[in-house]
């Protein structure tokens, strides 16, 4: 069966582009950011008024990783319940979680107020709610929180959707815009007097820990006294940065699901998000209705084109659906605590790192790109220590720590003796990617159009579990970490830096299978 829409972001299709140069020399700056998405242009934004020179160094294009493929709600309200914030971080350190966020909205503001932004933001209510009976008593408590810690909110049934709700939650004066055009305008403003530098297709391979550090491409080197690695999960090389392995056991790869939808009807104003598990979220954009959810742990065994198909179906019953344009998916990665890592490295103060936004990404890589740039100009940041990377918070974290690590023990094990699509590369359709086991051996196996077999090790680069087929986006993803990879393994989305290892089938099967 189709899959519904085009796949892409509305983002990506309709904003025209612009590009940087590729790095091909080296280069000194102040501050070294790995990392062209909305945490790093950010940063450096700031860090540039500031009066120090930055260099960005992005592997593909400037919102080609999550920011480009983000569904853009700009919310004071985290995926965290602040019921659940306050229970296990206290009122005051929830409360500071809270301000980080209305700082942020108010920072995107004025960033597109100063620079004169062209990305669409414009303020919107926020509404929590349910259709359920039973989680109208979850409603309450969200409410009861959010007063306590301050946030403007109010319960209420007047939810402008076309289908009725038990409860809400309405939090005003919440924020979206079109993210990649966001981003084009920080970028513009970073460059625009020569004396800071976006690199584009600049895939970082090494960081060195001294200091000045160097952070190297294949084609040049960037040496700075400062480094942000802004990557939504750290990239490293263990062999350099071994303390920021740590980071990936705190935080656990999830895909979620996006559809750009034309309605028969008007569309909705606002931002909405359900108590669903999986939740759906949903805005409007210009003539478009964006419709999210499915979200599932990235590389489990999940028919991936069936995430598209349930949400479809949510839609299309929950609105009147004229037909969907777009499908796209991201990445997010949640923090076992619920909040994120911001903030030095354990090993290297001059090193910072900013990852775990779960479905925040826009509010808290905000939050990231302002915190990282004071803790690097010295400035007094009330958010540093309820985000601290080396933070140690047992009460909300070891139970989801322990839980998501027992499941890497589990794929890095079991996937290894018994996982299997098949045993004969005949098996392998075209378009569609195995892995075999063939006399005891895997193979990573992917057949293209022309009926072509691309073989490769299944075990990826970063920390050596196995791969799984992605079937709606065709890709390898890895379940423990988040790694993912094209069908014929060149590395998309880190934590790994190198591509899968290519890897000849038996002589008894040629080529074409």
């Amino acid at each position: 069966m189709t899959l519904p829409g085009t796949s892409v972001s509305v983002w990506l299709d309709t904003t025209t582009g612009i590009s940087f140069p590729q790095l091909a020399d080296d280069i000194y700056v102040d501050v070294a950011i790995v990392g062209g998405g909305i945490t790093g242009l950010t940063a450096a934004l700031l860090l540039k008024r500031a009066g120090l020179t930055v260099a960005v160094i992005e592997a593909s294009q400037i919102g080609s990783g999550v920011t480009g493929y983000t569904t853009a709600h700009i919310t004071e309200a985290a995926d965290e319940r602040y019921k659940d914030l306050i229970s296990s971080l206290g009122e005051e350190n929830a409360k500071l979680v809270a301000e980080s966020s209305r700082a942020a909205i108010e920072r995107i503001a004025q960033f597109v107020s100063e620079e004169q932004i062209d990305c669409d933001f414009e303020r919107v209510p926020g509404y929590l709610y349910t259709q359920k009976s039973p989680d109208v008593s979850e409603i309450e408590s969200e409410a009861e929180a959010a007063s306590k810690l301050g946030i403007p909110s109010a319960l209420t049934k007047d939810v402008p959707l076309p289908f009725g709700v038990e409860s809400a939650v309405l939090f005003p004066n919440q924020g979206q815009f079109n993210s990649l055009s966001y981003l084009q305008g920080l970028a513009k403003a970073i460059t625009k007097d020569g004396e800071s530098f976006i690199f584009e297709n600049s895939f970082v391979v090494d960081i060195t820990g001294d200091k000045p550090s160097r952070v190297s491409t294949e084609q040049g080197t960037v040496t700075a006294q400062n480094v942000i690695i802004a990557t939504h999960t750290p990239i490293h090389d263990l062999s350099s940065l071994p303390d920021l392995y740590v980071m990936t056991t705190k935080i656990a790869p999830y895909r979620s699901y996006v559809l750009g939808v034309r309605l028969n009807s008007a569309l909705p104003s606002g931002l909405f998000w359900d108590t669903d598990e999986p939740y759906h979220y949903t805005r409007s954009y210009k003539d478009l209705l964006i419709v999210g959810g499915e979200d599932h742990k990235t590389g489990e065994d999940v028919d991936t084109e069936d995430c598209f198909r349930h949400l479809e179906a949510y839609a299309r019953s929950h609105f009147d659906v004229a037909s969907i344009d777009y499908r796209w998916s991201a990445q997010l990665y949640e923090p076992v605590d619920g909040i994120p890592y911001i903030g030095k490295t354990a090993a290297h103060s001059h090193i910072y790192i900013a990852t775990g936004y779960s479905g925040n990404g826009m509010t808290f890589g905000t939050v990231g790109g302002m915190l990282v740039s004071d803790l690097i100009l010295e400035r007094e940041n009330p958010w540093s220590e309820v985000f601290d990377p080396n933070r140690v918070n047992l009460l909300a974290s070891a139970q989801k720590f322990v839980t998501e690590n027992l499941g890497v023990a589990k794929h890095f094990i079991a996937d290894r003796l018994f996982k299997s699509d098949g045993e004969e590369p005949s098996e392998v359709q075209v378009g569609e990617g195995k892995i075999l086991d063939i006399d005891g051996k895997k193979y990573a196996v992917y057949r293209d159009e022309t009926g072509y077999l691309c073989s490769l090790s299944p075990v990826c680069t970063h920390a050596g579990c196995i791969v799984s087929w992605n079937n709606a986006e065709n890709t390898w993803d890895c379940p423990c970490h988040g790694g993912r990879f094209s069908p014929t393994g060149e590395v998309l989305n880190g934590p790994p830096i190198n591509d899968l290892d290519q890897k000849q089938l038996p002589n008894s099967y040629t080529s074409k299978g």
